[in-house]
């Protein structure tokens, strides 16, 4: 796989984030022949597809099928780098809202910039004219996603020059996405969080009903154009997310919502333009804390499997005022879940960057080698606390950006504790090898089955397998005998799994 965009042909991938790939199994019912009459055995003859099957000498009951057993969904938490990105420049005194993608080899990064106060001014090249008082879209990029520049792109003025990585005075609202739908001139969005037309405004309008979401797009992440028309009319003052998704074939919005205290909203359109009314998907429930809040979304979509998407959703908990990152999950883009409870991003120990509060931001991508990471904005200090320093000018524990960081495929996997076994649904195989990515304790164990139309196939069943011990991030499952898994090309086959104390993250036809 190429680092930037993926190859023509990416090996075939089945991910352990949740049951999508699982075969639930059933209950066979069984009888016993000597309670059978003569007349229940002829309509067994007729309607049963192997009649002889159901007859047990143990009696009437029933006996599992690939029923999973002994095994859960486990997630699995992230290595965190050293900050890569922090206001360190003249005009910056915090940062928010990362946007990271990855293209043209290279990594480019959009981000917030609460900037330092000054009496002078910022001037767009367009000619308007605001106050130094607020924020600004900034730029950088990277080869290789820990060195980073903050180059000059003469867009903005602050304080006279033009020597800076400001790009865009519409900010605050949300996280850049490409969008390759769209046309060429709009290939960069983004919301930006601003007051709503003072004409359109009921007259008893309160603070948050005078603000919504904008929509700002630019030709090539330096140049942003914001459309006069308001797209959300809701107080979302938080990082608002919208992306193209091909499945669905429409523009998807995540958004602030307020049901249950801070919750997440969802809406989709054809026309990124124009937005129906955000409805709620996601608030805290009685699973959560009494004093739990869904502060951001952090929605994003795997990089290789476009049908799974993800919220690194942001979860504030006010009776220790300390912000850390959830993981829920989605099949069809609409109806999310929670993986876990637990966070799958904590804070880091006491006077780490990331003690305080994290906030996981756009988007997964690929560092060399292969690994997964994700933006990870993060504070030593606690939500109240990083408020206070960004609002009333003092520098202590500014934000910094770092990245959390999973090996390949291994944001959560299927784990035997002890013994544990399950099957997969049958899929097409057009490789030339299977690979497993796992891991097993010093006595654990992985072994693995193929079976087509219900049945083991001969020379890949669980007498032939070689039991696969350590830990490999892909790895070539064997069987006795050096058999040639290139014969069974077309077939529709299944895997049946069994675990001992060890974790499967994913399985792919090579």
């Amino acid at each position: 796989m190429s680092l930037f965009g993926q190859a023509p042909e990416l090996p075939r991938t089945f991910l352990f984030l949740d049951w999508q790939h699982v075969n639930k199994g059933d209950l066979e019912a069984t009888l016993d022949p000597a309670r059978v009459t003569g007349d229940g055995r002829k309509l067994l003859e007729m309607y049963a597809r192997d009649f002889k099957k159901v007859f047990d000498e143990t009696g009437h009951g029933f006996r599992p099928r690939n029923m999973p057993s002994g095994v859960r969904i486990a997630l699995e938490r992230p290595e965190k780098s050293e900050p890569w990105l922090m206001p360190d420049q003249p005009w910056e005194r915090s940062i928010s809202n990362v946007s990271v993608i990855q293209e043209e080899g290279r990594y480019r990064c959009w981000y917030d910039a609460v900037l330092r106060k000054t009496e002078r001014t910022v001037a767009s090249a367009e000619g308007r004219v605001v106050e130094v008082t607020g924020s600004a879209m900034a730029y950088a990029e990277s080869a290789d996603g820990f060195h980073w520049t903050k180059p000059a792109k003469r867009m903005l003025s602050h304080a006279g020059s033009l020597e800076n990585n400001l790009v865009s005075t519409y900010n605050n609202g949300g996280e850049v996405f490409r969008d390759d739908h769209g046309p060429a001139e709009e290939r960069y969005k983004v919301f930006s969080f601003a007051e709503l037309p003072k004409e359109t405004l009921k007259p008893n309008a309160t603070s948050r009903d005078r603000y919504g979401l904008y929509g700002v797009s630019s030709p090539d992440g330096y140049r942003w154009t914001r459309n006069p028309k308001p797209l959300i009319r809701y107080f979302a003052d938080t990082s608002n997310i919208a992306d193209w998704d091909p499945a669905l074939r429409k523009y998807v919005g995540f958004f602030r919502n307020h049901l249950g205290g801070r919750s997440i909203s969802f809406a989709e359109t054809e026309d990124f333009w124009n937005w129906p009314e955000p409805r709620p998907i996601l608030h805290p429930s009685s699973l959560d804390g009494p004093a739990d809040d869904y502060y951001t979304n952090g929605y994003m979509r795997y990089p290789d499997d476009q049908s799974l998407r993800l919220l690194f959703a942001a979860i504030y908990h006010h009776d220790s005022d300390l912000v850390d990152v959830r993981l829920g999950t989605s099949r069809d883009g609409r109806a999310f879940q929670w993986a876990s409870y637990e966070p799958i991003i904590p804070n880091g120990p006491t006077g780490r960057w990331d003690a305080g509060s994290v906030y996981a931001h756009r988007s997964l991508v690929r560092l060399p080698g292969g690994r997964l990471a994700l933006p990870l904005l993060g504070y030593s200090g606690t939500h109240n606390g990083a408020w206070f320093r960004n609002f009333y000018g003092t520098d202590n524990g500014a934000g910094q950006v770092g990245w959390a960081i999973w090996k390949d495929a291994r944001l959560g996997g299927i784990e035997a504790a002890s013994q544990g076994e399950f099957s997969t649904i049958a899929a097409r195989f057009d490789g030339s090898s299977i690979r497993i990515n796992a891991r097993t304790t010093a006595a654990g164990a992985v072994q693995v089955e193929l079976a087509s139309g219900g049945k083991p196939i001969d020379g890949f069943t669980f007498a032939d397998a070689v039991a696969f011990h350590g830990d490999e991030v892909w790895t070539d499952l064997r069987w006795r005998g050096n058999q040639d898994i290139r014969a069974l090309r077309g077939k529709n086959i299944e895997l049946r799994v069994r675990l001992r104390a060890a974790k499967i993250f994913a399985y792919r036809f090579a």
